[in-house]
């Protein structure tokens, strides 16, 4: 049974810890959007092993200079997505931490998540888990999702900012902590996949 798990949403939101839990519990190959997006940026060989999740990634000065050459050349976005696709057409089980898959993915056999916080509770977590003020992690964060906002809408004419029609749960995770967020997706996926 194909059994693909494509996980979006606002940075912060606990996306990538919930992929890694996720992929353990279920046996899920991991998919990483920023690590392969660090591969194509490295004009590297494709290795899904190595593509790590991004850790803060997107809001170092690199993914910032990254997010810049975004803006000006489509070829790093077009490229990661047709990857990704490609990956999700020959992989029987795995997890998609990435903004697009969602949209992109045309497949039923997918359940797509979308996390969401709040702005202070997702400022809190970045600065946390990357040492800066909360003032610093709520620009970056507000920077980087308007940049992919921007880059989206051209390139797909997909409004991330408001459009939830693809995803069968949307999920506010202020409230919950790893642990329970983890319970509730997982629940739903057991249902979704009937396992």
């Amino acid at each position: 049974m194909k059994m693909l798990v494509l996980i979006s949403g606002t940075p912060g939101a606990g996306k990538s810890t919930l992929t890694e839990k996720l992929a353990e519990e279920f046996g899920l190959k991991r998919i990483f959007a920023s690590g392969i997006m660090r591969q194509i940026k490295e004009e590297a060989k494709l290795d899904v092993e190595r593509a790590q999740k991004g850790n803060g990634f997107w809001e170092s000065e690199q993914g910032k200079q990254l997010t810049m050459e975004r803006l000006k050349d489509s070829y790093y976005d077009l490229e990661l997505d047709r990857r990704l696709l490609e990956i999700a057409e020959k992989e029987e089980k795995a997890i998609f931490d990435s903004r697009m898959m969602a949209w992109l993915y045309k497949g039923k056999d997918a359940f797509r998540i979308w996390l969401d916080a709040s702005e202070q509770t997702r400022a809190e977590r970045i600065a946390k888990r990357d040492n800066i003020s909360v003032e610093e992690a709520k620009k970056a964060i507000q920077e980087r999702f308007d940049a992919d906002a921007k880059i989206y809408k051209k390139l797909y004419n997909v409004d991330i900012k408001s459009d939830r029609s693809p995803f069968d749960l949307v999920l506010k995770t202020d409230r919950y902590n790893e642990e329970e967020v983890f319970e509730i997706v997982k629940l739903a996926l057991k249902r979704f996949f009937k396992l």
